[in-house]
């Protein structure tokens, strides 16, 4: 296998596709491509020792005091510090895939994501942007999930995804199955630091969309394409792209008419908010019915089929005897 890029050797190919990405963002395409080999943001130097691991917060007073106490648990008292470098570019991809206030449960609650923004910031980040490639209109859905607001009052640059800024990456590695290239989106790729919010809902494919599902969020291309094979397809989609960290709301759960939900009697409080390197380990504990509210009968951690086939590929564990859990 070809060596990884360096971080210059990715900025480079970038800056010289740039005339390319426009002209084919005039054309209403998504076919600027990106460089071979892993494209990924910087990841912990831990990030391996601790895929196993994940920090669990129950019972906090709000949900911000819930994201400091799971990533401190996971990694100690620095926090978000442990991750975050100064003068580093932070990417914050949350679920805002939704037209839908914070109650119905459809996107991660915007306490959360301001939060994450606020340590990131104090961390001393540069600069730290938002984004999510959004099922519905994205204006709507920045605004309705309230993570809009308050993301940019936290201090971040909340971007609308611009078509000419993907860019078609090769999916290459070996432990890839089905999917060969696919478009990304670039602030995904040209960040120092990324970090994957998603929020707990069931799903009328893959069961339950947590983690790993959220990052098609920082996918183009033809989403109908990318749900035939799908768990395989998200695990594809997890090798190339790896946060350097996943923070996953629990706060509520979506328990029926996932994933896009609509009526507040289809979400349960949970009160509960997990991190991890590995976004199959943090997946592997919070689709365990054991673990949440599912509705009974719903699934078992085995249906999920995307978490095994991303523990195969090596990414975390999908055994439960095996996760570390620092609560």
């Amino acid at each position: 296998m070809a060596r990884p890029l360096t971080r210059r050797e990715f900025l480079r190919g970038v800056g010289a596709a740039a005339c390319g990405a426009a002209l084919a963002g005039c054309a209403g395409g998504e076919n600027a491509s990106a460089p071979a080999g892993p494209l990924r943001a910087r990841p912990h130097p831990e990030a391996e020792a601790w895929k196993n691991r994940i920090g669990l917060a129950r019972g906090f007073a709000d949900p911000a005091a819930g994201v400091r106490t799971a990533v401190e648990k996971l990694c100690g008292s620095d926090g978000v510090r442990t991750f975050v470098r100064e003068g580093d570019l932070v990417v914050v991809k949350p679920n805002m895939s939704w037209p839908q206030p914070p109650e119905m449960g459809a996107n991660v609650h915007p306490d959360i994501v301001a939060e994450v923004v606020r340590l990131c910031r104090q961390a001393g980040a540069r600069e730290v942007k938002v984004f999510d490639n959004s099922l519905a209109s994205a204006t709507t859905c920045y605004e309705a999930s309230g993570i809009a607001s308050a993301a940019r009052a936290a201090g971040a640059e909340v971007v609308l995804c611009a078509r000419h800024r993907f860019r078609t990456v090769r999916f290459d590695d070996p432990r890839v199955r089905n999917l060969t290239e696919w478009p990304l989106y670039e602030d995904a790729l040209q960040a120092d630091v990324l970090v994957n919010l998603a929020v707990a809902k069931v799903h009328n494919l893959t069961h339950v969309t947590l983690c790993m599902k959220n990052l098609m969020g920082a996918q183009g291309g033809d989403r109908g394409k990318m749900h035939q094979g799908i768990h395989q397809n998200l695990a594809d989609l997890n090798v190339v792209v790896r946060p350097t960290f996943n923070i996953l709301d629990a706060t509520r759960v979506m328990i029926r008419s996932g994933p896009g939900g609509g009526r507040a009697e289809y979400v349960v409080r949970a009160d509960t908010i997990l991190a991890g390197t590995s976004a199959v380990t943090v997946d592997a504990w919070a689709a365990d019915p054991a673990n949440l509210p599912w509705p009974k009968g719903h699934h078992d951690l085995a249906a999920v089929e995307h978490v095994a086939l991303g523990a195969a590929a090596g990414l975390g564990t999908a055994d439960p005897g095996r996760i570390e859990v620092a609560a």
